[in-house]
């Protein structure tokens, strides 16, 4: 194998065997294709061996089957109790409970749908980030609602939805946003047209965006008294990484986890600054990132830093965190440690610039300056470009259209008496950008059983128990118990966030005036149909591995490292001023783009086992790039051009053959 020296104890490989796809001839290019054992011929025996072997191997797909059923049934966490619980329980029971008050059930019930959607998208934490992720979605949700009413009746009627589910597919390839979006979109075009309301077509739609509204405005209720504290713990966490990978004990599989988290943390940190537009975080990102970047090559190379630094960097982290090192105040923490030798100094410099970057703008410049500190609308105009140019988009909207067609003719088929349900399953199932289709529709469908078998027993025997007047009561207190645990229990998986789902749907329904216990089976025939849709669609529209999505990361990782390493983007471990937008460092997004691609190789661990693939290779094949840039973005000595323009030509011959890797059938 043809190695490259690189520094004193680093070799550099670039011709690591990919994974190697399933056909019967090998490819041309036998350097890159792992050597595979020929499968031995069957041994001439008595008749019941292959009958035998036959069993084994159902045996062990079955074994493999049932330990994936089980990990993704298994819970994540544990329910955290947040100020989202208290605003979902608030804001989705106290409408339902005037409606009931003021004789109309069905308006409060819908307001409550509305303030429901926009618990689901409340899921970021700094307030700026917030307000995008929540208010946008409502506005497609109601947008959404209207498009579906105004079309009901007309003869182009059936076909609103699934162009509305190949809009929502596209939108999902956005990002994070787009998804909670298109989500929504879809959501309450289905609450609208599930629950119809007598008068003009604008009524549903802005009941919901009422109650939508309100979540919102809980959400941001709490901003002029906490402004900052989610930047300021993203920061501190970003500090507190870089001082778990310049530790002592950072040496080996650890320290590669280490530094792992921290590049996590990092692109979260970016993220959040890019979307939210971040004053606060647009100062503070360019000196983290030096320090990261410096960080992570110290930690590669096996360099220890001065204790007393790393000590340092945990109590400047304190102190971000509690809000008591504000920016503009160098010296809050006194003197830095001079260190031992140039690390220390780089160090020292990246981590002052990371606390302390100086004045930036406030008042009326201060919101200027966030606004252009995410993303421009030159790119954000390229970044839709691009998506709308990429076919992947386009067959991703055709698997959602389809997923909502297929589930709306299963249900009006079977004549069932909310036949919006199915469709309203298979939106919530048919996300590929959050998890693997296969997996949500099995948590959806057990978690819907669960909530709806909890729910039966509420209503069958909380009116026998507290009597007529007593039953509103007790369904209410039900109903905000259930919406308090929507966000509580969403990090412990979506099976136990399905089941409180299920059971405000119930609730909603009885408190709207339609029986909830005759609806308990076409409820759960209804989610059926939903989930089978999802994956029926996702297998026939859908990719067959996602390993090609890892492949392109790595790729786009190799490419930036080459690219760090040309003479006209010279790397310096001095932060670049203050300027908002700022570009990633050349040598930080190589770790970025790994980033990505372990979470999205984190997402082909969830695949049922038919779907997995070799995971084991394509681990190996993730650490083996992984140390190669690790190697090449680290030199141990100086070096010349020529020594560098050997390290790029691996690099594009590895990012050549992970590129072909990508296109792979």
């Amino acid at each position: 194998m043809s190695t490259l020296r690189h520094g004193r104890h680093r070799t550099l490989r670039s011709d690591f065997p990919l994974p190697r796809a399933r056909r019967p001839k090998p490819t041309p290019d036998a350097s890159l294709e792992p050597t595979a054992e020929p499968i031995a011929e069957p041994a001439a025996g008595p008749a019941a061996a292959p009958s035998r072997s036959g069993r084994a191997r159902l045996r062990r797909e079955s074994g493999r089957t049932l330990r994936w059923v089980r990990q993704t049934c298994a819970p994540k966490g544990r329910p955290a109790v947040s100020p989202a619980v208290w605003r979902s329980a608030l804001a989705v029971t106290a409408p339902a409970g005037v409606g009931l008050g003021v004789g109309r059930p069905a308006e409060g019930v819908m307001v409550a749908m509305g303030a429901l959607s926009a618990v689901l998208t409340d899921v970021a934490a700094a307030y700026r980030h917030r307000a995008i992720t929540m208010l946008l979605p409502q506005l497609l949700g109601a947008a959404g609602a209207f498009a579906m009413l105004a079309a009901e009746g007309r003869w182009f009627a059936p076909g609103v939805l699934p162009a509305l589910g190949v809009v929502a597919g596209v939108l999902a390839a956005l990002g994070v946003e787009g998804s909670l979006g298109a989500m929504i979109l879809l959501m309450d075009a289905e609450v609208a047209m599930d629950l119809p309301l007598p008068g003009p077509l604008w009524w549903p739609p802005a009941l919901m965006l009422l109650g939508g509204l309100s979540v919102v405005g809980l959400a941001l209720a709490g901003r002029p008294f906490f402004r900052g504290r989610a930047e300021r713990a993203l920061l501190a966490q970003c500090l507190t990484e870089c001082a778990a990978v310049l530790a002592p004990d950072a040496a080996g599989p650890a320290g590669t986890a280490r530094r792992r988290a921290l590049h996590d943390v990092l692109e979260r940190a970016r993220h959040t600054g890019s979307v939210g537009g971040s004053v606060l975080l647009a100062r503070h990102l360019p000196g983290l990132l030096a320090l990261a970047e410096t960080a992570s090559s110290a930690g590669a190379r096996g360099l220890v830093a001065d204790p007393a630094l790393v000590g340092r960097l945990r109590a400047e982290a304190g102190r971000v965190a509690a809000g008591r090192a504000a920016a503009g105040r160098p010296g809050a923490g006194g003197a830095w440690p001079p260190g031992h030798g140039p690390l220390d100094a780089r160090l020292v410099r990246a981590a002052r610039a990371a606390v302390a970057p100086g004045p930036g703008p406030t008042g009326s410049a201060g919101l200027r300056a966030g606004l252009r500190a995410g993303l421009s609308p030159g790119r954000r105009r390229a970044v839709v470009r691009a998506v709308l140019a990429d076919p992947r988009s386009w067959q991703g909207g055709l698997r959602v259209g389809a997923a909502l067609l297929l589930a709306g003719a299963a249900a009006a088929h079977w004549d069932l008496r909310h036949p919006y349900w199915a469709v309203l399953n298979a939106t919530f199932v048919c996300r590929p950008e959050v998890g693997p289709v296969t997996g949500r529709a099995l948590e959806r469908f057990c978690g819907t059983a669960l909530g709806l078998l909890g729910s039966g027993l509420a209503l069958a025997l909380v009116p026998a128990c507290a009597g007529p007047d007593g039953a509103l009561l007790v369904l209410l207190a039900v109903l905000a118990l259930a919406a308090g645990l929507v966000p509580a229990l969403s990090g412990t998986g979506y099976l136990y966030q399905a089941a409180a789902l299920a059971t405000v749907v119930l609730m909603a329904t009885q408190l709207a005036g339609d029986p909830g216990l005759p609806l308990l089976l076409p409820n759960l025939a209804s989610c059926a149909i939903g989930c089978l849709a999802a994956v029926l669609a996702g297998e026939l529209f859908g990719p067959r591995h996602r390993h090609p999505v890892v492949a392109r990361r790595l790729a786009g990782a190799v490419e930036q490292a080459a690219l760090a390493l040309t003479p006209r983007h010279p790397r310096t471990a001095a932060p670049a001023p203050y300027r908002p937008g700022a570009a990633v460092s050349t040598a930080t997004a190589p770790h970025l783009q790994l980033a990505a691609a372990r979470a999205e190789f984190e997402r082909v661990r969830r695949e049922p086992p038919w779907r997995q693939g070799a995971t084991a290779r394509w681990a190996a094949l993730i650490d083996e790039v992984e140390r190669t840039v690790d190697t090449a973005l680290a030199p141990a000595v100086p070096a010349d051009h020529r020594h560098f323009d050997a390290i790029r030509h691996h690099l594009h011959r590895l990012a050549t053959d992970l590129h072909r890797l990508a296109t792979r059938p």
